[in-house]
């Protein structure tokens, strides 16, 4: 039981990085398309109008990070407490109390309680009350969404920036 406790540990820690990965290269995507529409218009001097929508894609990459957000608003280890399989569930809790301190404040924020709340609700949450906070959103269909939103997205985004680096201006005499 405790190689499934841990690799559950393991899945958790995963999902942070990915969580943080993802909201970063959205962040620096949306800066990258900021600065290539400065760079575009002051730069070479290019005002053809299909570049005004270099800044709607990146309006609309920023907003991605709602998708990461919901994606990864529930982790996979508190998400096994609603699964069918008990002894799952089991392992599920005792990864959740082990990993406690990092896993129940981010929890809880997502969850958007009370920031006064939080801290003690961190500590004495029992297993019935993560459940319980949990179920509505541990079921949704973000998980399904997220990574074919994120394929989509890709190529859509490359798509665009190859037109964006192969459009020649129409020239107006």
């Amino acid at each position: 039981m405790s190689a499934r406790v841990d690799a559950l540990i393991a899945g958790y820690r995963h999902e942070v990085r990915n969580r943080w990965l993802l909201t970063w290269a959205s962040r620096l995507i949306s800066l990258f398309l900021c600065g290539l529409y400065v760079y575009l218009l002051m730069v070479l001097g290019r005002d053809d109008p299909f570049y005004i929508s270099l800044n709607l894609v990146g309006f609309v990459t920023g907003l991605s990070g709602i998708v990461i957000l919901f994606y990864y608003e529930v982790p996979g280890v508190v998400r096994a407490l609603h699964g069918p399989d008990p002894a799952l569930a089991d392992d599920a809790w005792e990864a959740i109390e082990r990993l406690r301190p990092q896993l129940m404040p981010r929890l809880l924020a997502d969850l958007n309680l009370p920031p006064d709340e939080r801290p003690e609700l961190a500590r004495t949450l029992d297993r019935a009350g993560v459940v319980r906070l949990t179920e509505a959103r541990a079921r949704d269909r973000w998980r399904t969404f997220g990574p074919i939103y994120l394929a989509g997205f890709s190529v859509a985004l490359a798509a665009y920036l190859w037109l964006v680096f192969t459009w020649v201006p129409e020239t107006i005499r």
